[in-house]
């Protein structure tokens, strides 16, 4: 199983989350005990994942870009969720887009080398209104070839309680592969996941804080 190291970029700085609540993001330092700086080199450089992840919070809130620092991170394997709010847009960047049901209408979606989010802050995020829960998003989803699907949970971030059960739903329904993240706190969380089948973890506030060995991210796999 792969395992991607997490970061939120807000105002060109590393951030941490917690439950989605985006204005009271705090800089990554002030709780992490493995970095002492918050912006975006000085974490990666700390951190060296295998497998990096990051969420642009501005592009995602419509009120700034990070799209040129995300491509000039160096790591082997890079997903990003930018806000994207059209396929035109995914196309311009030497990355995965991660695309998120939040500002993406999927009724727009066509077959490519992107991830779909599919978003929860206690229920769906769906731009396009059509969705009404997890099963109905996924057997759309099926239609379409993609690079995965990642189920995220964001009122979880940051709070070290994992919803295994919307990732168990999603495992009986989808065909594609799935990625999660939001709440994992420990390895056997991590191995839980693995022996359920998924393809990919997306783990930071376990690692920041000591509970998850940075090694982990480190190798990108269990």
């Amino acid at each position: 199983m792969n395992i991607y190291f997490v970061i939120d970029i807000k105002g060109g700085k590393v951030v941490a989350g917690k439950s989605g609540e985006r204005d009271k993001y705090e800089e990554i330092h002030k709780m992490s005990v493995l970095v002492d700086r918050s912006d975006v080199e000085s974490v990666i450089d700390r951190v060296r994942p295998r497998n990096l992840y990051v969420a642009d919070l501005d592009r995602i809130m419509g009120i700034g870009d990070n799209i040129p620092i995300i491509e000039k991170l160096n790591v082997k394997r890079l997903i990003a969720d930018c806000g994207f709010r059209s396929l035109e847009e995914t196309k311009k960047v030497n990355f995965i887009p991660v695309i998120g049901t939040e500002t993406f209408n999927i009724l727009e979606l066509r077959d490519g080398n992107y991830i779909v989010s599919v978003d929860f802050k206690g229920n769906l995020l769906d731009r396009s209104g059509k969705f009404k829960n997890l099963e109905e998003i996924l057997e759309y989803l099926n239609s379409f070839k993609l690079a995965g699907v990642l189920v995220l949970p964001i009122h979880s971030v940051g709070t070290m309680k994992y919803d295994f059960s919307l990732l168990e739903k999603a495992l009986k329904i989808s065909d594609h592969k799935i990625l999660t993240g939001g709440g994992f706190k420990s390895l056997n969380d991590l191995y839980k996941a693995k022996d359920l089948g998924v393809d990919g973890v997306l783990i930071a506030t376990a690692v920041h804080r000591g509970l998850i060995d940075v090694e982990i991210v480190r190798k990108g796999k269990i």
